[in-house]
């Protein structure tokens, strides 16, 4: 199969795959992921970065593939995805399925430099094609479509928009994070997505998390107005 014929067979699988999610997790969310993700790579290649589009736009489009809010499964989506693409005789699959296993707030929260496999910190720290989805998937969670997608999971998992006197815990854990189910969705912008600006890792990334990043804390502060009143 030549390239086109395999995004064509992975586009295919994601759509059905997502069919099944909310909208805060659709394949609207994937279509802007990758658009925003090539958009950064392509920045990263005029600035003389080596980066493979091919390899982005593979990943950027697998990238929700097992997400745990949402597969119970055994397999890591990573484990997914090398299997279909490898099905697919795609060379690369192995490093789609990384990139894959790799992208998620709370996968970041539990990276320590100091005391994990050397050779992983060398990779994730130097692997270009993986910062352009992070960076991507991380813009996609905050500005005007962060507030959209906050408050559809809200809903859709039956979680408070707005709980007075919550108080939201700051620089979360890991552990915090993933065991933290009474939080609002308000909290949710304090305990993540207010510090996403700071965790881009490309200067495309960072330059459109600025604009985003102030919209979204006007927004917070107008609920708070509101709730003050």
């Amino acid at each position: 199969m030549n390239y086109e014929d395999i995004l064509n067979a992975t586009r295919s699988m994601v759509t059905e795959y997502m069919s099944g999610l909310d909208p805060s997790h659709d394949m609207y969310h994937v279509d802007r992921v990758t658009r925003l993700a090539l958009d950064i790579a392509k920045t990263e290649k005029e600035q003389g970065v080596t980066v493979d589009l091919q390899l982005v736009e593979l990943a950027a489009l697998c990238h929700d593939i097992g997400d745990r809010k949402y597969y119970q499964g055994k397999e890591t989506g990573g484990e997914l995805i090398y299997t279909f693409l490898n099905e697919q005789k795609y060379p690369k699959a192995r490093l789609v399925s990384k990139i894959v296993d790799h992208v998620g707030f709370s996968k970041e929260l539990g990276w320590n430099d100091e005391k994990d496999d050397k050779e992983q910190v060398r990779w994730r720290n130097e692997c270009h094609e993986l910062f352009a989805v992070q960076d991507a998937d991380k813009l996609d969670a905050i500005g005007a479509f962060g507030i959209l997608r906050c408050a559809a999971y809200s809903g859709a998992k039956n979680r408070p928009l707005y709980v007075p006197n919550d108080k939201h815990i700051e620089n979360i854990s890991q552990e915090e994070y993933l065991n933290n189910q009474t939080s609002s969705a308000i909290s949710h912008f304090h305990e993540k997505l207010f510090r996403l600006k700071s965790m881009m890792r490309t200067s495309r990334g960072k330059e459109l998390a600025k604009e985003r990043d102030e919209f979204m804390r006007n927004f917070v502060t107008q609920i708070e107005n509101e709730i003050n009143l």
